[in-house]
C-alpha cells in the first residue's frame, strides 16, 4: 500500500472552492493510463492547495475496503474521495461510500478505457482539467443500482448485447486502441443478434419476454447526452428503468441505435420500458451480466434501487455534444404483466 503526501496551504490558490480542502485520492495503477497521469494528478491538486492522501490499489475490489477503512476511520479527514482509474475503479468507490453514512462526496478523474461515467457526468477527460472541474464542482445525490451479494453501479446493469460487447474487448486490443476496442466488438456481438428467453419479476410483477438486451438502467443518457437509453429514465427518482430491446432483425437493431442518437427510442415497437424498484433477472440459457462496464457473474441477478446513495461531483458547465429531440408522445410502457416478446 503505498501512499503520498501532496499538502499544501490553501491560502496557494484564493480561487478555489473552500468546501474541498482535502482529498482521499484512490489510485488503480493498473488502469490504462492510471501510473502515467498520477504525477499530473498530484500537480495540479498542490497548485489547488488541496491536501491529498494517495493510495494504490493492489486488485480487484481493494478501493471499496481502501475507502471503508479510511473513511470509517477518519470520518471528517476528507472533503471528498477522489478516484484515478476506470470506470470499475469508481463503481468500487461507490460500493464503499454508499454503506458510510455522511460519506464524503465521489469525484471521477477518468484513465480507463471507456470512462463512461466521465464523460456522462461532464467530467474532462484531462486528468489536470479533471482535477480542476471537480475541486469546484457541486456534490449531487443519485440513486444507485445494487446487485444482490456484488457491487452497486451508476449508469446500469446489462444482459445481452452490451455484455458480449465489454467480454468481446479484450485485454491487449483495449491497450492498443482504447475505447474502439469495444466498438468492434459491439459490431461483432450486434451482427449475430443473438435473441434469449427472459423472466422478469419487477417488484412482484412477472414478465416473460425475448430479447437481444435487457439494460437495468438508473441513467437515462449517456457519453454527454449522445446515447439515450429511454427518455423519461431519471437517476433521480428512487426507481431503475428495465429496458428489454429486443430486434428481429439488423434493420431494426439499425433503427433503435439510430433513435437512441436522435430520439424517440421509448417509441420504437421493439423497445419495451418497465419501471421498479426490485428487478429479479432470469434467463435460459444462463447470460453474463455487467454493471458499469465490468463483468459479473452469470443469470440469475437481483438488482435493487439505493434512492440518493451517494453524492457526486459534477462540474456546474456540463459540455452537451449532442441534444436529443425527445419523442412527443414518449412515454413509460407499463402495460400488465404478460408472456410473450415485447
Amino acid at each position: 500500500m503505498n501512499a503520498l503526501d501532496c499538502s499544501r496551504a490553501l491560502s496557494a490558490s484564493p480561487s478555489c472552492n473552500p468546501g474541498v480542502t482535502s482529498v482521499l485520492l484512490i489510485v488503480n495503477p493498473g488502469s490504462r493510463l492510471g501510473s502515467r497521469a498520477l504525477p499530473a494528478v498530484l500537480d495540479a491538486l498542490r497548485v489547488a492547495g488541496v491536501r491529498c492522501q494517495a493510495v494504490e490499489t493492489t486488485g480487484p475490489g481493494h478501493a471499496t475496503s481502501l475507502i471503508r477503512d479510511r473513511i470509517s476511520a477518519e470520518p471528517q479527514a476528507f472533503d471528498a474521495v477522489f478516484t484515478l482509474g476506470g470506470d470499475g475503479t469508481a463503481m468500487e468507490a461507490a460500493t464503499a461510500l454508499a454503506d458510510i453514512p455522511d460519506a464524503p462526496p465521489l469525484g471521477i478523474i477518468a484513465v480507463g478505457t471507456a470512462n463512461v461515467l466521465a464523460r456522462t457526468l461532464g467530467i474532462p477527460l484531462s486528468p489536470a482539467s479533471a482535477v480542476s472541474a471537480l475541486i469546484g464542482a457541486d456534490a449531487r445525490s443519485i440513486d444507485l443500482g445494487r446487485v444482490a451479494g456484488g457491487p452497486a453501479f451508476v449508469i446500469g446493469l446489462g444482459i445481452g448485447l452490451d455484455a458480449a460487447m465489454i467480454g468481446g474487448a479484450s485485454s491487449m486490443l483495449k491497450r492498443r486502441i482504447g475505447y474502439a476496442a469495444y466498438a468492434l466488438s459491439a459490431i461483432r456481438a450486434g451482427l449475430r443478434l443473438e435473441r434469449f428467453k427472459v423472466t422478469l419479476t419487477i417488484d412482484g410483477a412477472v414478465h416473460r419476454v425475448e430479447a437481444s438486451s435487457v439494460l437495468v438502467a438508473n441513467f437515462g443518457t449517456v457519453l454527454g447526452d449522445m446515447v439515450c437509453f429511454g427518455e423519461m429514465i431519471d437517476h433521480q427518482d428512487g426507481q431503475l428503468d428495465v429496458c428489454i430491446y429486443s430486434p428481429r432483425s439488423l434493420l431494426d437493431a439499425g433503427r433503435i441505435f439510430w433513435r437512441m442518437l436522435l430520439g424517440g427510442v421509448s417509441d420504437d415497437r421493439c423497445v419495451r420500458i418497465i419501471r421498479g424498484r426490485e428487478v429479479y433477472i432470469e434467463t435460459d440459457p444462463a447470460r453474463p451480466t455487467q454493471a458499469d462496464g465490468e463483468l459479473l457473474g452469470l443469470t440469475p441477478v437481483l438488482v435493487r434501487v439505493a434512492p440518493s446513495a451517494v453524492r457526486v461531483l459534477v462540474p456546474r458547465a456540463i459540455p452537451r455534444r449532442w441534444r436529443f429531440r425527445r419523442a412527443a408522445s414518449a412515454r413509460m410502457h407499463t402495460a400488465p404483466p404478460e408472456t410473450g416478446t415485447p
